[in-house]
């Protein structure tokens, strides 16, 4: 039982810190351009705006997070039984990989995560569009703001919109990430053909319901501490300047 609950877990470690990493790279790059922006314009940011600014974030995190998805995916992929894993944790595999098989390897499916930065766009668009009229009705009934179920919820329709739409690219990627260099030079839009030759359309989306319970879940959490944490320093801030 000890053995089952370690492999449901196995690899926990590194995913957390790639995921803190790169959040705090999208969000802060995010909040950085609006603020940016804001201040340049005088004026609220348009939805459009709010797509371009989602995007650019998107590419920077792409370039500056890639080698950790790298490594974290050749992590996984360890036999499990090896006495002596090849990789002994995140940043030794990343050293590893560079090392033994050239710095553009810790690169491996960049096109892909660059197509991809739909993803946290359509995410964070639709967010935004569900929680504003999720926010209207929560101010027709009285209250000025949403409460942590309500923000549970736009957190996870957007993400499910988001993975539905995009869940070819992210399989197709992590097939190219698991490659070495010396394996062939297949790209992401050569493995979707060769798995639509073999196994039609449906292969692209297989395995897409346990990625939508863990990405949902995972965003539908992520943005429902966002909120809550963003109104507690707001509220603080408010609180200060206040008695000040």
């Amino acid at each position: 039982m000890i053995v089952g609950l370690e492999g449901m877990y196995r690899g926990l470690g590194p995913v957390l810190v790639s995921l803190g990493i790169s959040n705090f790279v999208y969000f802060y790059s995010n909040n950085l351009l609006k603020v940016v922006l804001t201040r340049l314009t005088k004026e609220k940011v348009t939805v459009l705006q709010n797509l371009l600014i989602a995007s650019i974030a998107g590419v920077v995190n792409v370039l500056l997070t890639c080698p950790l998805w790298v490594a974290n995916t050749r992590l996984k992929l360890q036999n499990k039984a090896d006495t002596k894993p090849k990789y002994q944790g995140l940043f030794h595999a990343m050293q590893l990989i560079g090392k033994e098989e050239g710095i553009g390897a810790l690169w491996n499916g960049v096109r892909a995560s660059l197509v991809l930065v739909s993803n946290p766009t359509i995410h964070f668009v639709v967010y935004d569009k569900v929680n504003s009229i999720m926010t209207q009705a929560a101010e027709n009934a009285g209250r000025k703001h949403l409460n942590a179920l309500e923000v549970f919820v736009a957190g996870a329709i957007a993400k499910a919109v988001a993975t539905l739409v995009t869940y070819p690219i992210q399989l197709a990627q992590s097939r190219m990430r698991a490659k070495k260099a010396e394996d062939g030079a297949a790209n992401e839009w050569q493995i979707l053909l060769k798995m639509y030759k073999e196994e039609g359309v449906a292969s692209w989306f297989s395995g897409l319901n346990i990625k939508m319970l863990q990405t949902v879940l995972t965003a539908a959490f992520q943005f429902m501490c966002y909120e809550k944490i963003a109104a507690l320093i707001f509220a603080l801030l408010k609180k200060k300047s206040v008695t000040q």
